[in-house]
């Protein structure tokens, strides 16, 4: 497991730089509903209904989503299977990622040190032409548009390759509901995510070596580059439905996409609005807010996680996580070791076990086993 994240860090992929989850589950909104599974060792895939549509003989390294019918079978490279497990297109590029919004990252040749994006037929619609070092980077589309680092600057492409927002800007997330939090002032620090992500100092090679520079101060910019308000918060997340988690001080609140305060900071902790709700911490427990900043659901859990397809898996006073629906209770008998979001219709949880090994299954939104495994 330590080559694998070694290797993944090598490619520096957004979900690499972590020993592998005990539980898969899909995090692009756009990804097909298929879903990883493991027997004696080897992948494969089911469908929503609990059929195994690709048979798991896939290399234990395959940890990717298909999008648009297409899964790379290799680390960062290799053929593309479809959701029968047929190969149908193998570029032989040095480097070709997972699609996304209908394109994937690719390089031709390890000399290259040129990044470009490939249509499903494994053509260049966007030719190479993002170089690969220190300073320079590329990921995959998000919002409708591409993340670019070019010479420690960030800005983003549209389909076409164009720069619609120039790289200007210290440092930046992807785009979410038209909207994508940034850092315009520095020097500064910007906390990494874990894994490899260590975060970064902005711009590069400034500050005093060896010592952090202050940590960074977030705004928002929509998709014409537009800085939406001239406040700076001390945290951001993601917008979503419309407001974004902004911390002001040591307390959270959300503002709307003119950058107005729409509920004002109040929290310990908050989490990105979805169905309706957001995840808030008050006091120590976790609790869901409406848009008006009401609790609807009263703080009483040690972990929340957004709501998805009508349910939430939370943590409560006793070990494990269960399901709770939109009036606070529990949605189906049971609870789990771990658990994770619905996405069509199925989540993934860990029925016993510790950590990689143990009995896992995915689940329906009544509870019931569309498919169980043990990885011994």
């Amino acid at each position: 497991m330590r080559r694998l994240c070694a290797i993944l860090c090598s490619v520096q992929l957004a979900w690499a730089c972590e020993t592998a989850p005990p539980l898969w589950s899909v995090q692009s909104p756009d990804a097909d509903p298929f879903y990883r599974i493991v027997q004696k060792g080897k992948i494969g895939y089911i469908d929503n209904q609990g059929r195994i549509v690709v048979a798991p003989k896939l290399d234990e390294w395959v940890s990717g989503e298909f999008h648009n019918g297409l899964l790379v079978t290799g680390v960062a490279d290799g053929p593309y299977i479809d959701p029968t497990g047929k190969k149908v297109l193998d570029t032989g590029f040095y480097r070709n990622w997972d699609f996304s919004e209908g394109l994937a990252v690719a390089m031709r040749k390890d000399t290259d040190k040129k990044w470009g994006y490939i249509d499903s037929r494994g053509n260049f619609a966007i030719p190479p032409q993002f170089n690969t070092s220190p300073e320079d980077y590329v990921w995959p589309f998000s919002g409708g548009f591409a993340r670019i680092k070019f010479k420690g600057l960030y800005g983003f492409i549209d389909h076409t390759g164009k720069f619609a927002v120039l790289p200007t800007l210290l440092n930046a997330d992807n785009f979410s509901d038209g909207m994508v939090r940034v850092v315009l002032d520095g020097p500064c620090f910007v906390p990494g995510g874990g894994g490899c992500d260590i975060g970064e100092i902005v711009p590069p090679n400034s500050g005093k070596k060896g010592e952090l520079p202050p940590s960074c101060k977030f705004t928002f910019i929509d998709a014409s580059g537009r800085v939406i308000s001239a406040a700076r918060f001390d945290g951001a997340k993601a917008f979503s439905e419309g407001l974004a988690p902004v911390k002001v001080g040591s307390l959270w609140g959300y503002i709307n996409r003119g950058g107005a305060m729409a509920i004002s900071p109040q929290f310990d902790d908050a989490m990105s609005f979805s169905d309706g709700v957001a995840a808030v911490r008050q006091s120590g427990f976790y609790g869901y807010i409406d848009k008006s900043g009401v609790l609807v659901i009263a703080a009483q859990f040690k972990q929340a996680s957004d709501f998805h397809e009508g349910l939430a898996y939370i943590s409560g006073r006793e070990a494990g996580y269960s399901y709770i629906d939109h009036n606070g209770k529990q949605a189906f008998p049971g609870s789990f070791v771990d658990a994770t979001n619905f996405y069509h219709g199925l989540a993934h949880v860990q029925l016993k076990g510790n950590f990689q090994l143990g009995t896992f299954a995915y689940i329906d939104t009544s509870g019931k086993a569309r498919f169980t495994y043990t990885v011994p």
